[in-house]
């Protein structure tokens, strides 16, 4: 049921060392795809990145938030069209929260970084950074990292809240 996969998604960053069934991966990839998108175009692809040198080069791309990278047996860098649908940032972002959901309902944990604006620790714009390490060249721009795997330890359940609070109906 997706409210009990919703509630059992968290952000996990310590992960097994255990491989991501390559069919399975592709499975939820093609489902993730199914999202809605503007004028049907689709604008999204996936780099699937599960060569440890390649993982131990992402994980120094940031001097903090990447670190932990270098755990995650792989890691798909989603890569949109800009070309096609002006919408590539938000439809980058539909993909990313069905992936991570889908992943979720088999058992896979994930978490989610944003390269779409900034720079690495190395100070160059993650656009030449992904340029030159992965080959994602114009029109195409990296939109956001997917660490994938199964995690070390449990996590807390996001639990259900009173949410009137945030719901406005007709006027803010």
């Amino acid at each position: 049921m997706l409210k009990e996969t919703i509630l059992k998604r968290r952000t996990v960053r310590k992960f097994k060392d255990k491989e991501v069934d390559r069919k399975l991966l592709e499975e939820i990839l093609m489902y993730a795809s199914m999202g809605p998108s503007n004028g049907n175009s689709h604008p999204i692809e996936f780099i699937v990145v599960d060569d440890k040198d390649k993982i131990e080069e992402l994980s120094q791309m940031d001097s903090f938030a990447t670190l932990y990278l270098k755990e995650a047996p792989c890691i798909v860098i989603l890569v949109a069209n800009t070309d096609i649908c002006k919408t590539w940032v938000e439809e980058a972002s539909l993909t990313a929260a069905y992936l991570q959901l889908l992943a979720e309902e088999e058992g896979i944990s994930t978490s989610w970084i944003n390269v779409v604006e900034g720079n690495t620790a190395g100070k160059i714009s993650y656009e030449e950074y992904f340029k030159e390490n992965f080959g994602v060249k114009k029109p195409y721009r990296a939109a956001c990292l997917i660490p994938i795997g199964y995690k070390k330890s449990g996590t807390k359940d996001h639990e259900e809240f009173d949410i009137s609070s945030k719901v406005h109906y007709n006027e803010f």
